[in-house]
């Protein structure tokens, strides 16, 4: 199911000197490689109505009809430090609600937490859920999220001087997997990077090493299987917007996996973003070693109603052949 917002950006997606901004993302890419990461979703959910709890200004009263055509749709602006909670319910093609997904929000639109929960005997139980914490400059340091129940994945983020200089992640069940990734900066841009990739107690460890520069516009990343960085296994095109976030992504090599195999993958994204952050449009593509097109998904959210704040408060999610209408509700802070 293609997520309405999909959760904040790991290092892995943001240009180096955004990491304190919000961002949001679906994608990661290890080594070079584009991995869907299926926990990972700041969410939303659905509903038919709109609450609006409190939210002051001359346009702040909700119109008698939330449904109001031809409004001025809001922008980030409009909704940083008065937006408190997002829902998204979504329904089947018979209409009824089968999932909602809700992220609560500081005053500075950073996410706090996100549940996901299924309908089940006429209730929404909670499957899936996920934390933030911030340090006292606002960057995230720790992202936790998994099942609900059982031993979930953390991210833990380290800063120096503004910049981002590690990334880990890991299991918290038992024989994890853990993966480290440090980097060197230099005026505000990745000059170096070295990731680490091992199962706990196990002797089998893939080791990889980049390099950045920087060209067009474009962040490009050479990937290394050595720490001397001679001997080339991949390379990784970036483009990023204003705010940091990845709106086009082109990569190609050879992935080495810790017990000694490997293959070679190509594979190409770019993405739009809506007001929340969330990617309104999501293109993947995969190449054969010949150029020719193996796989090409495509992932869409079209909003069709508005309020009268100029909030989506209705739409379509579409992907994978099928299309899935959704609802939105909001709380806002008082």
């Amino acid at each position: 199911m293609y997520d309405l917002v999909s959760r904040l950006a790991t290092r892995l997606d943001v240009a180096p000197d955004r990491l304190y901004t919000l961002t949001i993302v679906n994608k990661v890419f290890i080594n070079g490689r584009m991995t869907t990461k299926t926990l990972r979703f700041t969410l939303l959910a659905l509903t038919a109505t709109v609450v609006f709890t409190s939210c002051k200004g001359k346009n702040d009263t909700p119109s008698p009809n939330p449904d109001v055509p031809n409004v001025k749709h809001a922008e980030r602006k409009d909704i940083v430090g008065k937006l408190e909670q997002i829902t998204v319910y979504r329904y089947n093609e018979k209409g009824q609600v089968v999932s909602s997904s809700s992220a609560t929000y500081d005053r500075q639109f950073r996410p706090l937490t996100d549940i996901y929960s299924t309908f089940k005997n006429g209730k929404f139980v909670p499957s899936v859920d996920g934390y933030y914490t911030y340090d006292l400059e606002g960057r995230l340091v720790l992202y936790k999220y998994g099942e609900v129940g059982f031993p979930g994945l953390e991210e833990r983020y380290t800063y120096s001087d503004g910049l981002l200089v590690s990334y880990e992640e890991y299991s918290e069940k038992a024989g994890r997997n853990t993966k480290t990734v440090l980097y060197t900066n230099d005026k505000g841009k990745r000059v170096s990077s070295s990731t680490t990739e091992q199962i706990e107690g196990s002797t089998e460890k893939t080791e990889t090493y980049s390099l950045f520069t920087y060209k067009e516009g474009k962040e490009i990343e050479t990937i290394f299987s050595d720490k001397a960085r001679t001997q080339k296994i991949g390379m990784v095109e970036t483009i990023y917007d204003d705010l940091g976030r990845v709106v086009q992504r082109e990569a190609q090599g050879t992935e080495i996996f810790g017990y000694g195999g490997s293959r070679k993958y190509h594979e190409y994204s770019e993405k739009k973003y809506g007001i929340f952050g969330e990617s309104l449009f999501e293109l993947n593509k995969s190449y054969d070693e010949k150029g020719a097109v193996t796989r090409s998904e495509l992932n869409q959210i079209t909003y069709t109603k508005y309020n009268a704040q100029g909030l989506p408060i209705e739409g379509i999610e579409s992907g994978r052949e099928e299309q899935n209408k959704f609802t939105i509700e909001y709380k806002f802070f008082k």
